[in-house]
């Protein structure tokens, strides 16, 4: 009886309808941060991903795996349009800025998720060494979009009758493969700094922010109070390993976010 009595939790968990706003926020959220992340990118473009910049492209395709798809492998494609490359290099910027717009509007939404997906691969690709966690995050959410129903909500699609605003159950799935994505994420996360000495002496936050690189503030006076690096440390590891506890207890959930908000608005501040 009790097995039975799961089962059909499981079975309501995957398939209950459930509203596809929260899709179309995503959708919005995320398109939005790839074109801010081009704004922040745009002075610097030709620096960047240009043949001759900072990493050439004869370097930055010796650093790359064989099936990645490198900005001048699209150049060569495209070269008998008698394209310079510095030239290419900026038609491909605006080719990514359309589609990430195209995207944030849900105008023939999966077109530009495949093609703002593509862009964003080949920008890894031609920059392997500038690679970090934001931009694989950016990249996963943007593979999600190629796939899972975003544009039915919040989208010129369902204002002109391409797309349906009804819920079904591939929405109900791409919430909680969302959901679930995100609890492993932080609970591989969390677990990680857990088995290291560094996190639970404080020391891995205090170096990071004292050391040039990464420091917006003189914090050195912290080497006074190692104490409060110790807590921030340790409440880090806490909140993201068991963020999936936190976010399914309804009477913690609104906690638990403040919490992981405040994390990342930290980490923005002062890294």
């Amino acid at each position: 009886m009790r097995l039975h009595s799961l089962k059909q939790k499981v079975v309501a968990f995957f398939h209950e309808p459930v509203s596809p706003k929260p899709l179309g926020i995503f959708r919005i959220l995320i398109a939005a941060f790839t074109l801010l992340q081009a704004a922040f990118w745009y002075p610097d473009w030709q620096a960047f991903f240009g043949p001759e910049g900072w990493v050439q492209w004869e370097i930055s395709q010796a650093l790359n795996m064989g099936w990645h798809v490198h900005i001048q492998d699209v150049y060569e494609l495209l070269a008998p349009l008698g394209m310079e490359p510095e030239a290419f290099v900026m038609y491909f910027f605006w080719v990514y800025v359309i589609s990430a717009t195209g995207l944030l509007l849900g105008w023939y939404t999966r077109l530009w998720a495949i093609l703002t997906w593509f862009c964003h691969f080949v920008m890894m690709s031609s920059l392997p060494t500038f690679v970090y966690g934001v931009d694989i995050f950016l990249h996963i959410a943007l593979f999600y979009m190629m796939l899972m129903p975003v544009a039915k909500a919040f989208s010129l699609d369902v204002r002109q009758g391409r797309v349906s605003p009804t819920s079904n159950w591939a929405v109900t799935l791409s919430l909680r493969v969302l959901q679930i994505h995100l609890c492993l994420a932080y609970f591989s996360a969390g677990y990680e700094k857990m088995l290291y000495a560094a996190w639970w002496e404080g020391n891995v936050l205090w170096r990071s922010m004292v050391q040039p690189d990464f420091r917006q503030f003189d914090m050195e006076w912290l080497a006074y109070y190692p104490w409060i690096p110790m807590l921030l440390s340790w409440g880090t590891m806490f909140i993201e390993t068991f963020y999936f506890m936190g976010m399914y207890v309804r009477r913690l959930r609104v906690f638990w976010l403040a919490a992981m908000a405040g994390l990342h608005i930290g980490i923005g501040l002062f890294l």
